[in-house]
């Protein structure tokens, strides 16, 4: 799918559907508490740390990515909307120790800023979770470097997803 960024251009919507075996309050919960997004949030094989966490409309969750033998990367979200079990949206940006916006460490072209929308369903005992990522406030080269990683992207998010996935179960 195609949606318009809001720099006006057209961009590849990276679109991800997964159905846990958790209530849905659960899976909520998940994603809205430090101590819980620590246990599955970020990349496979990194511990996660979390710096700091407001979770309200205008709040922010600053986090330290540690890897084995590498740097540690930083990520933050900007929360945009919140609705109670059902949806959060977001802006998603690497930064810095301080909590500012950093460029991504693997292309320098990368978009600053990643609009990200995720919704939360019942289903039979089990909770739909849907995520949409898009290029916020990118130029053209910006949202050309977020297509070339599109793969990457969906197969990174699926790895969370897993992660959050045994977690749940665990």
């Amino acid at each position: 799918m195609t949606a318009t960024s809001a720099a006006g251009c057209r961009a590849k919507t990276l679109d991800i559907t997964r159905v846990f075996k958790a209530p849905r309050a659960r899976v909520w919960q998940a994603w809205t508490t430090a101590d819980d997004l620590e246990n599955w949030w970020g990349p496979k094989g990194c511990k996660l740390k979390v710096a700091d966490m407001d979770f309200r409309p205008g709040g922010f969750f600053h986090y330290e990515m540690k890897f084995t033998n590498t740097p540690s990367m930083w990520g933050r979200f900007m929360y945009r909307e919140i609705i109670n079990g059902s949806r959060i949206v977001w802006l998603n940006s690497f930064a810095n120790e301080r909590g500012g916006i950093a460029r991504a460490p693997f292309a320098a072209d990368f978009p600053l800023e990643v609009h990200n929308t995720v919704t939360f369903a019942n289903s039979d005992g089990s909770t739909i979770v849907a995520l949409q990522s898009l290029p916020f406030g990118a130029t053209d080269g910006e949202i050309q470097a977020f297509e070339a990683i599109y793969d990457n992207m969906i197969k990174g998010y699926g790895a969370t997803l897993d992660q959050l996935e045994a977690y749940l179960a665990s």
